[in-house]
């Protein structure tokens, strides 16, 4: 087996670190100070964590209704349909990746990747507009408090 072929049996998780590493953009958008003192302001607040490592990624109070709604259904080109929720912040979150349109799921709004902060899972899409952004969420990648 080649090193590549031993590449595409690792976890999908794993090879994300190994990608954010080598990236020249590590660094930069792996700052921890300014994340930490984010979510040092949670702790009041009903947290919403990361499904695999349990890292606070945002709050009850963020979500939001885009085109009427928060809660979407959306397949994306290769067949995998994803249930996301919006919010308008998810400090758990680190952007990765160049802000597109293809194959946008919000008309007028470019998309990145959101990975958890802490264990990279990736918990869904930053997108942005001239005037605003928002958080859509892989709601089975995250863990609601019980009310």
């Amino acid at each position: 087996m080649n090193r590549s072929e031993n590449f595409l049996q690792l976890s999908l998780p794993y090879q994300i670190s190994r990608l954010f590493r080598k990236s020249p953009y590590f660094e930069e958008n792996f700052e921890t100070i300014p994340k930490q003192l984010e979510q040092e302001q949670l702790p009041e607040k009903k947290q919403i964590l990361c499904k695999v490592c349990h890292y606070p990624i945002t709050v009850l109070e963020q979500k939001i209704p885009v085109n009427g709604t928060h809660h979407h259904i959306f397949r994306n080109p290769t067949g995998l349909v994803f249930e996301i929720g919006c919010f308008s912040s998810a400090a758990g979150c680190v952007n990765y990746g160049t802000p597109t349109l293809e194959y946008t799921w919000f008309s007028g709004f470019t998309w990145c990747y959101a990975f958890c902060f802490n264990c990279h899972l990736h918990l869904g899409w930053c997108y942005q507009s001239p005037s605003s952004y928002f958080y859509g969420l892989i709601l089975n990648n995250l863990l609601e408090p019980s009310h």
